[in-house]
């Protein structure tokens, strides 16, 4: 037996018998990097990445975080967090009152991090938002190509995104803001990336960062993602389970953010304390089945593979292409 698999051994024996049975799946809440909230679960496209995109019928119904929602989750969140993403099952444009969350995080000093697949979003509704500094952006375009993009964001097109990008730069410039973008391309092409970089760091005067990531399998929804040969012989601790919390937009939390049928809630933020939510009763007896490799009580972990899944990614920002372009125009 190689070394490395004594290691994962060991430390699966560590995590079942401190975590599982000495601790009974009990974690520490005195502070949170960040939480998700999910303004909706209702989505302007059907992408071929997400489970929006695929025929299995949703099993939790849509709607739109209301303020008074919201104002009681903010409440209730008796836990010290650096950090609120809105984004999860939807697109966080379409709740209307996304610029009243984002100013009501920022009275409370809390960073804002929005996922937004930037295709017809309401244009006045992101200038009301950029008012708010605690707050930054990053967009879902796939824009490696034209048939990249058209084949991940269903039904959008290239040549709209494109005239789209060119108004949300015009409005960062405006507030002298920064965005980000991320694409889900090929594994094969993750290396391929230099041109693509160079043309949009050139043309969006505000793009600051483009991260390249491929498709990812979901939990129920594997067919989103391309698993290829990149799935780990052995399955590691599910980073989920480890300090995750996400917010439905109807106040209900959920361990895992990939849950998006609802099967792992653990509360609802409308009725208790984060810190209640965070370590209750189905809370602690989820993170003991993991630590436990006890599974076969979880369906939708029982046959996911994402602690398994290895991702190929790729970070490029502003800051190289420019030291890039110096380091030409010296020589």
């Amino acid at each position: 037996m190689d070394i490395k698999k004594i290691k994962y051994k060991i430390k699966r024996i560590q995590y079942a018998i401190i975590h599982g049975l000495l601790f009974q799946g009990f974690l520490r809440t005195k502070k949170l990097t960040a939480i998700i909230i999910e303004p909706t679960n209702i989505c302007n496209l059907k992408c071929s990445c997400c489970p929006h995109g695929n025929e299995k019928k949703e099993e939790r119904i849509g709607g739109f975080m209301s303020r008074q929602t919201f104002d009681i989750i903010l409440k209730n969140m008796d836990i010290k967090i650096k950090e609120v993403n809105l984004y999860l099952h939807g697109e966080p444009f379409l709740n209307k009152d996304l610029d009243y969350f984002v100013e009501q995080l920022n009275r409370k000093q809390i960073w804002t991090t929005i996922y937004s697949n930037g295709y017809h979003i309401d244009l006045n509704l992101l200038e009301n938002i950029l008012k708010h500094k605690r707050t930054q952006f990053t967009f879902s375009v796939d824009i490696f190509n034209k048939e990249n993009y058209e084949k991940i964001r269903q039904p959008a097109k290239h040549e709209k995104i494109i005239e789209q990008l060119v108004i949300i730069n015009r409005i960062f410039e405006k507030h002298k803001r920064m965005f980000d973008i991320t694409m889900i391309i090929d594994a094969k092409n993750i290396e391929n990336t230099h041109d693509i970089c160079k043309k949009l760091l050139t043309e969006y005067s505000c793009l600051n960062k483009i991260s390249f990531g491929n498709r990812f399998p979901w939990p129920e929804h594997f067919h989103t993602g391309e698993l290829n040969e990149r799935l780990s012989k052995n399955r590691g601790l599910c980073s989920q389970i480890k300090s995750n919390v996400s917010v439905y937009w109807n106040g209900d939390v959920t361990i895992c953010s990939y849950d998006f049928s609802g099967q792992l809630v653990i509360g609802n933020l409308t009725i208790s304390k984060l810190s209640k939510v965070y370590n209750s009763y189905t809370a602690r007896k989820i993170r003991k089945y993991h630590y436990m490799c006890n599974y076969s009580k979880l369906p939708i972990c029982q046959k996911c593979i994402l602690p398994r899944c290895k991702s190929s990614s790729r970070i490029v920002t502003r800051k190289q292409v420019l030291n890039e372009k110096q380091i030409t125009e010296n020589s």
